[in-house]
């Protein structure tokens, strides 16, 4: 028996070893590590997430990204990019217009949802499935507060918008367009979840940011 467990402990090491170098070696070279300050991107990630972020990534969109504050040097923001240069933004019968287009949106349940960033503030929000490109992602709408945008055609930067739409002063629609090149990577891991969950969305170690169809 003691054989055995001796064999099972150098086999789990051996394992763990080269793990441990490869994540040191990503921890240095290409991954940031990034707790999230507050709840705009609810129900994606919540405040006290621990995310990865790959370095230098080329933005794309629909992407998650952390970014340098347009207006405040040693300040950063993190966003969904909705639009990339080139691209238009307006809005039509409270729905927001990428291009024209309306993005395929889902209604799937309505939760209650408490902010503790907001003194602990609860409000009852629609959680709706989103598209954006392939990528299926969750936000919060409210009914008696919709999205407002102001119309924008060929955008001349990134513009950045948080998932819960209800939770101003966090995104584009205050502090404008972000240029791709004050972006230091792309969001793409939830290490490890904060103390918070919304019922209905997975909010677990290592979760990739997706959401089911």
């Amino acid at each position: 028996m003691y054989g055995f467990l001796r064999g099972t402990f150098k086999f789990f090491l051996w394992l763990a070893v080269p793990a441990a170098i490869a994540a040191g070696i990503l921890r240095v070279f290409f991954v940031d590590i990034v707790t999230v300050g507050h709840n705009g991107m609810a129900p994606t990630l919540l405040l006290g997430d621990q995310v990865l972020v790959w370095r230098d990534a080329q933005v794309n969109h629909g992407d998650i990204v952390v970014c340098r504050h347009p207006g405040e040097a040693g300040r950063f923001v993190m966003g969904r990019v909705i639009a990339t240069p080139g691209m238009s933004l307006g809005m039509e019968r409270d729905y927001l217009m990428i291009n024209g287009r309306a993005p395929e949106r889902r209604f799937h349940d309505e939760v209650v949802f408490v902010d503790p960033s907001r003194e602990n503030q609860r409000n009852t929000y629609r959680l709706v499935v989103e598209q954006l490109g392939n990528d299926f992602f969750w936000s919060f709408d409210d009914e008696d507060r919709p999205i407002r945008i102001r119309p924008m055609a060929a955008l001349s930067g990134l513009y950045l918008l948080g998932d819960h739409r209800a939770y101003p002063g966090e995104d584009s629609r205050t502090f404008g367009v972000v240029q791709a090149s004050a972006c230091i990577g792309q969001v793409f891991l939830r290490l490890s979840p904060g103390p918070d969950a919304v019922e209905g969305v997975p909010h677990g170690w290592f979760d990739m940011l997706h959401a089911s169809r």
